[in-house]
């Protein structure tokens, strides 16, 4: 997971490990059923000892479909709630890195806050399931968070 500032604006980049090992999301895509990850990607200035100042907060969602009468995947990756962009795939290889890999360009601005300052924290919702046959319940992995850096810092490297 990396966050770089640049010219006031933070691009994030991470990546969902191990979401296909078991075979309940291959199984779900097969099925038919839309499978989708949202991802809740927030920005926020770190206070030891206080609450965090949250600055901004994207939620990404990558929804896929099987058309089993073309044998092809239907991919469908929107940003707050908007459709940037329709894919579709036969290689459930190439379906599974463009699901967990997450590559946003000047996702955050920031203004002229100082980056060293600033950090970024994501989790994913994976699925629903229900608990009792009543209550919806959703899968969720935990927060990880990552430092904001300057461009410039890692072109001094």
């Amino acid at each position: 997971m990396s966050a770089i500032a640049e010219n006031g604006r933070v691009s994030v980049r991470f990546r969902m490990a191990d979401a296909f090992t078991n075979g309940e999301v291959v199984e779900a895509l097969g099925s038919g059923l839309p499978t989708s990850f949202t991802y809740i990607v927030e920005i926020y200035r770190d206070r030891p000892n206080w609450f965090d100042d949250g600055l901004s907060t994207a939620r990404i969602e990558v929804i896929c479909t099987f058309n089993s009468v073309t044998r092809e995947y239907l991919l469908n990756y929107r940003r707050d709630r908007k459709l940037v962009r329709s894919e579709t795939f036969t290689d459930l290889d190439m379906l599974e890195a463009r699901m967990t890999t997450v590559e946003e360009m000047d996702l955050f601005e920031i203004g002229n806050r100082k980056p060293w300052k600033l950090k970024v924290r994501v989790k994913a919702d994976l699925m629903r399931g229900w608990l009792f046959y009543v209550m919806p319940w959703e899968v969720s992995t935990g927060w990880r968070d990552v430092r904001v850096v300057a461009a410039d810092r890692l072109k001094q490297r």
